[in-house]
C-alpha cells in the first residue's frame, strides 16, 4: 500500500518541508516517532531548586503522554547537584558507601527509572527528554536512540562543538548511545537512556557543560565505591559554551526538526511533580520504580 498520499493529505496543516521529511522516513523505513504527525510542545525548567522535581516533570509528561492528554513534549531543565543512580545500582553492595560519599561532597543521590548507569549533574548540567506516544513499546527501542543522538550531535554542532555517538573509555552510565569527543579515549559530552511503557517513550540526555570539576569528582568517589570503572579524564567542560546557549541550540534544533510550540507545565502537572518528591530518595536495595 503506497502510504505517501494519505499521509500527505493527512498532513496538509504542516509546512511542505515538513511532509517532506516525514515521507521520506517512511520510504526509508525510519519512522521513528509520531512527532511528525503532531506538534511538539517545548517545556523549559531551569535553575530547579530540588532535582527531584526535574525527575518528576519528566514523569509527569510521560504519564500524561499514556494517558492521552498530552502529545509529543521536548523538555529541559536544569537544577541544583545530584547523583542519578539507577535501581539496579542501588542493590550493589556498596551502594550506601556510595551515597555517604556523595552526600558528604553536597550531591544528594537520587534514584532514576531509566536505563544506563549512574550520572552526576550540577547547574553546568543540561537534563534534555522527548516524550511521545507509541503504539508498540516492543519496537522502536534502536530508532529512538539513533534519533536523540543525532539532535544532540546536531545542536552541539550549532555550537560549534564536534561530537559524534560512541562509547567512551571509562565513561560514566557506559553505552553505545553516548555522545563524545576525541573518539574513543576522549570525553563523553552526554549520555543517552530511555524509558518505555505502554502507549507512551521517553528517550533522555544529560548533557555536561561547564563548571565538570566537581561532577568528575563525585563520580569518582562514587563509582568507586561500587567498584566500577571510572575514568576521570572522561569528563571534561565544553569550551566556549554555557547552559543557555546549549538550550537554545536544543530548541533551535528542535523547531527545525518538527512542528514546535513553546509551552508551559499547567498547575495539575507541577502538582504531581510535588508529589512525587519522595519517590526518587536513593535508599540502599530498592525495587519497583514510579511507573
Amino acid at each position: 500500500m503506497n502510504l505517501g498520499p494519505v499521509l500527505a493529505g493527512g498532513l496538509a496543516q504542516l509546512s511542505r518541508a515538513v511532509v517532506q521529511q516525514a515521507l521520506n522516513l517512511i520510504s526509508e523505513g525510519l519512522v521513528l516517532w509520531a512527532c511528525y504527525l503532531d506538534i511538539v510542545e517545548i517545556l523549559v525548567a531551569q535553575s530547579l531548586t530540588r532535582p527531584e522535581d526535574g525527575f518528576g516533570l519528566q514523569q509527569a509528561v510521560l504519564e500524561e503522554t499514556v494517558a492521552g492528554s498530552r502529545g509529543p513534549t521536548a523538555l529541559l531543565w536544569t537544577s541544583s547537584r545530584y547523583v542519578g543512580a539507577t535501581r539496579p545500582e542501588t542493590r550493589l553492595p556498596g551502594f550506601g558507601e556510595a551515597v555517604r560519599l556523595a552526600e558528604a561532597g553536597g550531591f544528594p543521590v537520587l534514584a532514576r527509572n531509566s536505563g544506563g548507569g549512574a550520572v552526576a549533574a550540577n547547574e553546568g548540567s543540561l537534563s534534555f527528554s522527548l516524550t511521545f506516544p507509541v503504539e508498540d513499546m516492543r519496537h522502536g527501542l534502536y530508532e529512538r536512540y539513533t534519533e536523540g543522538v543525532d539532535l544532540v550531535v546536531a545542536a552541539l554542532s550549532r555550537l560549534g562543538v564536534e561530537a559524534e555517538a560512541g562509547e567512551v573509555e571509562g565513561e560514566f552510565c557506559p553505552g553505545a548511545y553516548s555522545v563524545r569527543s576525541g573518539g574513543h579515549s576522549g570525553v563523553k559530552i552526554a549520555g543517552l537512556a530511555q524509558r518505555v511503557v505502554r502507549r507512551a517513550a521517553r528517550v533522555e540526555a544529560l548533557v555536561l557543560i561547564t563548571n565538570t570539576a566537581e561532577v568528575r569528582r563525585v563520580l569518582e568517589v562514587f563509582y568507586g565505591a561500587l567498584g566500577l570503572p571510572f575514568r576521570p579524564e572522561s569528563v571534561a567542560d565544553l569550551p566556549g559554551v554555557d547552559v543557555s546557549r546549549a538550550i537554545l541550540a536544543l530548541s533551535e534544533e528542535i523547531w527545525e526538526r518538527y512542528e514546535a510550540r513553546e509551552a508551559e507545565p499547567g498547575e495539575e502537572t507541577m502538582l504531581r511533580v510535588r508529589s512525587l518528591r519522595e519517590v526518587w530518595r536513593a535508599e540502599p536495595g530498592l525495587s519497583g520504580s514510579a511507573s
